[in-house]
């Protein structure tokens, strides 16, 4: 009996020495991997600062969150919802990643409708001739404001299918032969269309038609539907870029945009066109450059001593352009100009007085007529001229002149009588040489303004 108890005994010790070997392996097995992922998670993730690679690398570095945000299908790289992180600043305007393409170019989409133009029957003889410079007169308006160098940009591809239901649509008519364009239906619909980044809660024309009369929209809630081509929808300028522009700054949010360029900004000159800065102590965004002279528009209505927009008609009599009788040109370039601090550094410039057609739609009449004035308003044509409802536009109609155009309530073109009473956005010229003294030219840190060189 005691020889059997020592056996037992003995199994015992054998069976507690190996249970203890085991407890402690696994425990510091565990503890060795606890210490490596938590070393391994202090370690500073490094990304490309490519920014087509970026955007992927930070992509990937959520799969195992399941918070990614781009879907990969037929060797395109697409941003799919409601996402944040696919902002970039680039050129003076605020952008949106909507793919990486298939060469690793990216193309992208402004943030916000920058102008409101007719499809006038033909794509490419509005929409697209405002966008893209070409041999034409008054072409371009939008490609001349990014101030891009020789092949910067590259050739953007556009779907142009036409189809009548949505479950047709697709892309399987790319047009590729000019830089800038504007957004599809298709790519609407890949993104997530109404639930996706893509619906910022105004109306904007598609790049499809839907017959020969009528063109797709996305509504101001997101869906899309069609309308006649005589009616002036938002527009979007979509473009492409190299995808191994580097990234200088940002994280790709709204308050932090990929910033792609390390422009040096010391006079209004440098600036780009849709930087805001401070003048006459309130917030004004460049429209144009000339030589030796920018554009300017404020952001604000003339206001009175209280803070409420002044209200004002046109003329009693006419749309005709008077700055020495009792209209409100004569309120603008004498009254309002009187009031303006720091008159040395105003010039006077080109004001658009042109006219528009509702018929025939072209937005290059807008452009026909010019007045030099201290004080005007921007024309229908004109980038940024549909900001600010229920305001003066200069440009009229060629049938009456009795009316004058502004900005309507939703934004877009209206033929008002010049007896109508409407608030004021003014719009000026300053000289180029004028100095920057702080500021990034950003809505929150506009640029502050120094003395002249």
């Amino acid at each position: 009996m005691g020889k059997k108890k020592k056996v037992v005994l003995k199994k015992q010790m054998i069976f507690n020495v190996i249970s203890i070997i085991m407890v402690l392996s696994i425990g510091f097995y565990y503890l060795g991997r606890l210490i490596y992922y938590k070393i391994d998670s202090e370690k500073e993730i490094v990304y490309s600062d490519l920014l087509a690679k970026r955007l992927i690398e930070e992509d990937y570095s959520n799969i195992y969150n399941n918070e990614r945000e781009l879907s990969y299908v037929n060797g395109i790289y697409r941003y799919v919802g409601d996402v944040e992180y696919n902002h970039v600043k680039y050129k003076g305007f605020l952008w949106r990643v909507v793919r990486i393409n298939e060469d690793n170019s990216v193309t992208l989409i402004t943030e916000d409708s920058i102008s409101s133009l007719s499809y006038s029957g033909s794509l490419q003889n509005y929409i697209l001739a405002w966008l893209n410079e070409k041999k034409e007169k008054n072409t371009g308006i939008f490609e001349k404001s990014l101030e891009t160098k020789q092949n910067e940009l590259l050739n953007t591809k556009m779907c142009n299918d036409v189809f009548s239901e949505l479950e047709l649509a697709g892309c399987f008519e790319p047009n590729s032969e000019l830089k800038i364009g504007i957004l599809s239906v298709y790519d609407y619909l890949e993104a997530n269309a109404n639930e996706s980044y893509l619906n910022n809660g105004t109306r904007f024309w598609t790049s499809n038609s839907s017959d020969e009369t009528n063109a797709w929209f996305v509504a101001e809630d997101g869906r899309l539907s069609f309308d006649s081509y005589t009616n002036k929808y938002g527009i979007r300028p979509v473009i492409t870029i190299s995808g191994d522009k580097k990234i200088l700054d940002g994280n790709g949010t709204a308050d932090s945009p990929y910033i792609l360029e390390d422009k040096k900004v010391s006079t209004l000159e440098n600036a780009y066109v849709g930087s805001y800065l401070t003048f006459n102590d309130s917030l004004w965004k460049i429209v144009s450059k000339e030589e030796e002279k920018i554009k300017i528009v404020s952001e604000e209505c003339i206001k009175d001593e209280n803070g409420e927009c002044i209200s004002k008609y046109y003329s009693r009599y006419s749309n005709e352009i008077d700055i020495d009788g009792e209209e409100l040109m004569d309120y603008l370039n004498h009254e309002y100009y009187q009031s303006i601090k720091q008159k040395e550094f105003m010039v006077t410039g080109k004001f658009y007085t042109g006219t528009y057609s509702l018929t025939e739609n072209n937005y290059r009449t807008c452009f026909d007529y010019t007045h030099q004035l201290s004080v005007g308003f921007l024309s229908a044509a004109e980038i940024f001229a549909y900001e600010m409802p229920n305001t003066f536009l200069m440009t009229t109609s060629p049938n009456n002149n009795l009316s004058i155009y502004s900005v309507s309530e939703n934004y877009g073109l209206y033929e008002n009588m010049v007896t109508e009473e409407l608030n004021i956005r003014p719009a000026i010229y300053l000289k180029a040489s004028i100095s920057i003294e702080s500021g990034d030219g950003t809505y929150l840190a506009p640029y502050q303004l120094g003395g002249t060189k």
